[in-house]
């Protein structure tokens, strides 16, 4: 039902390292850097990454590491991130790689700059693709964006400035803005012990959401630690030696217990609608949530909105155009339904019913039943991995219902956001993290939930995004609930 995925690895590369020095000719004084830190999840320590950058001839290598364990209800996860980039002494990218595994299975993006292009490949199990989008030279990736700070300055309280980003995880479509804030010296603790450091802060904006990182920098502008937020949980970089930070804990965290939130009372599945109160815990209210004929979305104050949430026999239709019914029949890499198993699922649930609409129900049903494993190990499954496999979560679910969907002609897309549950793991009435699919039948779009073996769903969820999956990956989905985990409170009205 809940799950975290890898999510915006790339920002090591603004963290660790910022710089060495307030130095006008940056490129002349460059000294290479070979820095470790241990990484917390909460209060507990989950892993490890490594930040390397070198110069060869005139250009800057770097190279970020990350390594992370976490525990989904008893089942240990390995996460691993890697990312090198090669750019100019000026800062301008020259080329970048990354790949993100998790359970071992790689996720690939990889670009090159050709004259005004940034050519892009990216590469999501067993399927790879090319893009080509405009080059901005003034994006930065990690000396580059180094360069950027040394250059305006990192000590100077009260100094704000904004410069460009290019960060995999977010897009490589085009930059994103990065808003630097400089605090000044201020005490932080550090190897158990409170010394003084230089605090900076630096929030990525994109059309997903914000992602926000906080660093406390030493005279030479070595970052001795980095805060950022991942699905919900406070995650901390510490400079440490080499020795310390691959030193692992004998317990891994658990990690999903601490991304749910209290609804404080029971809701009843047989509602035909639900208001619920989203209040932010802290600073105004900030965050994207879906709307449609299934969600009206209502600002009441700075703090707070009221999200209605309609069952199907209130949603009126309304008319799907053909170039969005197409992107919704489509495959691609997650939704790869020219794969034969796939194609050879959807003939075996959808049987010999004609009925669009009792095919859909067949589709979920089938789902519910085919996938025998429900687990919370797997992650970056596409729909044949998950037809091969039978396990997963709801990502899982959702995934290889949609892609049976689109095999029997239906528009399908995938949907995240929060769900009700009664009880989960000695917690009671609360809504956690949850994907599910939605069929277009009849000129409505439909919500089926196959993880929880809903045909028809009540009014017990709150949309955050919407994806037909394509050009984008499950990560970019699931970053505007992300943004949003453990800072928000909600009731019912």
């Amino acid at each position: 039902m809940m799950h975290i995925k890898s999510f915006l690895f790339s920002l090591l590369a603004l963290s660790p390292g910022l710089g060495y020095g307030e130095a006008k000719n940056v490129a002349r004084l460059f000294q290479p850097h070979n820095l470790w830190y241990e990484v917390y999840l909460g209060e507990m320590k989950a892993g490890y990454a490594h930040d390397q950058m070198y110069r060869e001839g005139d250009l800057i290598k770097s190279r970020n590491e990350m390594l992370i364990q976490i525990k989904r209800v008893g089942q240990v996860v390995e996460i691993t991130a890697e990312q090198k980039t090669v750019e100019k002494l000026s800062g301008e990218l020259v080329e970048f790689s990354t790949e993100t595994k998790m359970s071992g299975i790689p996720m690939i993006k990889k670009g090159r700059v050709d004259g005004n292009e940034l050519v892009v490949y990216e590469r999501q199990f067993i399927r790879g693709k090319e893009s080509r989008y405009s080059f901005d030279p003034e994006g930065g990736m990690s000396w580059g964006l180094q360069k950027k700070i040394l250059d305006q300055g990192f000590k100077k309280a009260g100094d704000r400035y904004e410069i460009k980003v290019y960060s995999p995880d977010l897009s490589m479509r085009s930059t994103a803005p990065a808003f630097v804030e400089l605090k000044g010296k201020k005490s932080v603790t550090h190897g158990g012990a409170l010394i003084d450091a230089y605090e900076v802060v630096v929030t990525i904006k994109s059309g997903m959401g914000s992602v926000r990182t906080r660093s406390w920098l030493d005279d030479q502008g070595v970052a001795l630690r980095t805060e950022m937020n991942m699905g919900g949980i406070r995650m901390i970089l510490l400079q440490v030696p080499e020795k310390k930070a691959k030193k692992m804990e004998a317990e891994v965290e658990e990690f999903l217990l601490d991304t749910v939130i209290s609804l404080g009372k029971p809701l009843s599945k047989v509602k035909k609608s639900t208001t619920f109160v989203l209040k932010s815990i802290e600073g105004p209210w900030g965050g994207k949530l879906f709307e449609g004929p299934h969600q009206q979305v209502t600002r009441v104050n700075d703090k707070e909105v009221e999200v209605l949430v309609k069952t199907e026999g209130l949603v009126q239709g309304s008319e799907l155009v053909e170039s969005k019914r197409k992107e919704y029949l489509d495959p691609n890499p997650y939704l790869d339904t020219g794969d034969l198993l796939i194609q050879n699922l959807a003939k075996q649930a959808k049987g010999n019913e004609t009925d669009v609409g009792k095919i859909a129900g067949r589709l979920s049903s089938f789902v519910h039943k085919y996938i025998s494993s429900k687990n919370f190990a797997v992650g970056f499954a596409s729909a044949s991995e998950v037809a091969r496999n039978k396990a997963g979560d709801c990502t899982e679910h959702s995934v290889l219902l949609a892609a049976l969907g689109r095999a029997c002609n239906i528009p399908s897309r995938v949907v995240t956001g929060l769900v009700y549950t009664p009880s989960f793991k000695k917690k009671r009435h609360i809504l956690v993290y949850h994907m599910w699919t939605q069929f277009y039948l009849g000129g409505k779009w439909k919500n089926y939930d196959s993880a929880l073996g809903y045909a028809q769903c009540p009014a017990d969820r709150i949309a955050f995004s919407v994806s037909s999956l394509a050009g984008e990956d499950l990560t970019e989905s699931m970053i505007p609930v992300m943004n949003l985990i453990q800072n928000i409170e909600v009731s019912m009205k």
